[in-house]
């Protein structure tokens, strides 16, 4: 009775350990993950949709498409309280999973931000002997490198909830776009 005991024992130990290395989890085993940012979407009117694929235990990468409907910051830029109105914004990102747990962990991110919009200014017309002042509307692009943190946890092994602050600074157009490119967020997703 005794050596059957042990025989089960270690037949159960070594299939375990087998098993454990040839499976992943079942968070690990869905490469896909699909979200919306909902902090931005209702306190900004902005739109924030993003693609992740999963390729190692700790490298994933994805990308971010954003634009703009909200009537707030559109009235705001009439009137002349914001000088840029941003449009839209590309973000594709490289991150780094801090943890080797898949159902929860923080993350470090690396990304770069193709972003554009409208700049408004006011402006002095110089006439010969008169001048005046007018308000010019030009339209600008920048790409912004930058890094954010992050923390993603799982609910019944697909459903994701994200949080993720980061800044980039902008290179182009420095004139007319903003200095500070925000990527700040609470994203719901689905990882399949």
């Amino acid at each position: 009775m005794k050596k059957l005991l042990l025989c089960l024992l270690f037949s159960g130990m070594a299939f375990a350990q087998d098993s454990e290395g040839d499976t992943e989890g079942p968070v690990a085993s869905r490469k896909n993950e699909i979200r919306i940012d909902a902090l931005s979407l209702i306190a900004f009117g902005k739109a924030n949709i993003s693609y992740e694929r999963f390729g190692s235990s700790k490298w994933s990468y994805g990308v971010t498409g954003s634009f703009a409907f909200g009537d707030k910051f559109e009235d705001d830029f009439d009137e002349g309280y914001r000088s840029t109105l941003p449009k839209y914004e590309v973000v594709p990102y490289i991150r780094y999973k801090m943890s080797n747990s898949d159902a929860h962990y923080y993350f470090v991110e690396g990304f770069i931000s193709a972003n554009g919009g409208d700049f408004r200014e006011i402006v002095r017309v110089d006439d010969g002997a008169t001048g005046f002042y007018k308000i010019s509307k030009e339209e600008y692009f920048s790409v912004a490198p930058g890094a954010s943190l992050g923390y993603k946890v799982y609910f019944a092994q697909r459903v994701a909830l994200e949080f993720l602050v980061g800044a980039g600074f902008n290179l182009l157009d420095g004139d007319k776009s903003p200095d500070v490119i925000s990527r700040i967020g609470l994203n719901l997703g689905y990882r399949f």
